[in-house]
């Protein structure tokens, strides 16, 4: 049977097991994670903890949704068998009538066909470092070694760097993809970031000019068998000396010839995804669940 818990009555414990020993563990969906991108998030759960779902509500208006949190790229059902349509379903349909709206998104294993539900498909990018580099590096494309290149020739320097100065940098460099995101956002992705930290679970690094400028900065989730690019962005001078190539190619370097899957996030603006193709990455589909039951009056407002 699917509960409804609250925040208050969730056993974070269970939960967390739960997504340890989930077949489609992400790191998104740990309390953590959740307390840190959605505080007071609340949960449909299967027996005991056998498979989860988050909810990560809001108020606005008098009107309670659910959205998908900044810097959370998947969520949906996770879960220690098998996740089937059907349970899939028996989920999305056991969402609490008083959400009269959801814009969510699902993960990679949760596939659900659009004559049950209002989906779409988004694109995320993976590469696959099972490799040695060289094999993994022949399958880059002319621009990414053109831009690597371009960084050799201009020395640059791939050093850890603190959480703090990859959102200062984040923010200095505003990305096309940080649209809405406020203060209070990035106040909590550098909480998250922090414990994410102690937690051993995320990389923080910077390529620097021969001069010791900063000209790329980025974050990267570790768990399991994936390293993800939480964000990352480069400056004006960081895009002509191929920063960011620079960046991701250390990354790739370091994890090459492991198990392990190196999680772009993906991206439906052209000029990102391109970037992140460029490496030789492969596209998996995920989906975006939404679900309008608003009155009438102001449903437009939200189609």
């Amino acid at each position: 049977m699917i509960s409804y818990l609250r925040h208050t009555e969730i056993d974070k414990n269970k939960w967390d097991l739960c997504l340890e020993q989930s077949t489609n563990s992400f790191v998104y969906g740990f309390s953590w994670y959740l307390d840190s991108v959605s505080p007071n998030w609340e949960a449909l759960v299967l027996d005991d903890y056998l498979a989860v779902m988050p909810l990560t509500g809001h108020r606005k208006y008098f009107i309670n949704y659910l959205s998908q949190p900044f810097f959370t790229q998947q969520l949906g059902v996770f879960g220690k068998l098998n996740l089937s349509q059907e349970l899939l379903i028996e989920f999305l349909s056991s969402i609490p009538k008083k959400y009269k709206f959801i814009d969510i998104q699902l993960n990679e294993q949760n596939q659900v066909l659009d004559e049950f539900y209002k989906v779409k498909k988004r694109k995320n990018y993976v590469l696959e470092l099972n490799r040695s580099y060289d094999k993994i590096h022949k399958d880059y494309n002319t621009q990414a070694k053109r831009n690597l290149k371009q960084a050799k020739k201009n020395s640059l320097e791939l050093k850890t760097i603190s959480a703090k100065e990859v959102v200062l940098f984040y923010k200095l460099h505003k990305a096309i993809s940080t649209k809405g995101v406020k203060n209070t956002d990035y106040e909590r992705l550098l909480s998250l970031m922090t414990i994410a930290l102690e937690k051993r679970k995320l990389l923080c690094k910077g390529v620097y000019s021969k001069s010791g400028e900063l000209l790329a900065a980025g974050a990267f989730l570790a768990h399991k068998n994936r390293i993800i690019f939480l964000l990352g962005n480069g400056s004006e001078l960081g895009k002509v000396t191929g920063a960011m190539t620079y960046l991701m190619d250390c990354l790739i370097f370091q994890f090459a010839n492991h198990q392990m899957l190196f999680d772009f996030e993906g991206s439906e603006i052209e000029g990102i995804a391109r970037f992140f193709k460029s490496f030789g990455s492969e596209k998996r589909n995920y989906y975006r669940f939404k679900q309008n039951k608003l009155p009438w009056m102001i449903r437009f407002l939200k189609s």
